[in-house]
């Protein structure tokens, strides 16, 4: 089990008329249970509750909705994917100067597909759901964030690369502004 220092969390908010909807999404550390944490949706004039689910979360927004106070901050979703695909590219690239180096011997590794959060398109029958957007959009993360542990599990195997980012699996690196 993973100790409570390794989960990391997000909260994604979205508007469903009157209402918000916020999912809080596990990017840290898997601990055998389902990423998508919590799951609440409210009438939007709950201040107090609503703040009370994402301060010092990073937030995730799935359109125009109200600020919140008390954010960690919102996720740059591109710049996250970017960073996560950066950090591929780099142990790619220092797996094959190791495998240069070492004479060619070692089997490269299947790299996790790095899908971006937001690109999935909903099936046309449930694009009238307005909770779907904000559901869809915290399972993209919570595949996101399986790429990124799946990715972490690769690196940390091959001492080389271990120097890349240390000795320990990280949580899903989040680009906040």
């Amino acid at each position: 089990m993973a100790d409570s220092s390794d989960l990391h969390s997000l909260a994604v908010l979205g508007a469903a008329g009157e209402r918000l909807v916020i999912w809080h999404v596990n990017v840290g550390a898997a601990v055998g249970e389902s990423r998508l944490s919590g799951a609440w949706v409210l009438d939007g004039s709950r201040t107090v509750e609503v703040e009370s689910l994402t301060a010092g979360y990073p937030v995730v927004e799935t359109g125009e909705g109200p600020r919140i106070a008390g954010v960690a901050g919102i996720v740059d979703v591109e710049a996250t994917v970017e960073t996560v695909r950066s950090a591929v590219e780099s142990a790619d690239a220092q797996f094959a100067e190791h495998q240069e180096a070492t004479g060619g011997k070692l089997t490269r590794p299947q790299w996790p597909v790095i899908v971006p959060p937001g690109e999935v398109a909903l099936p046309r029958h449930q694009t009238g759901d307005p909770i779907r957007p904000v559901l869809t959009l915290a399972r993209e993360f919570a595949d996101l964030a399986d790429a990124w542990a799946s990715f972490e599990s690769l690196r940390l195997a091959r001492p080389f690369l271990v120097e890349l980012g240390g000795p320990h699996a990280r949580p899903l690196p989040l680009a906040v502004r």
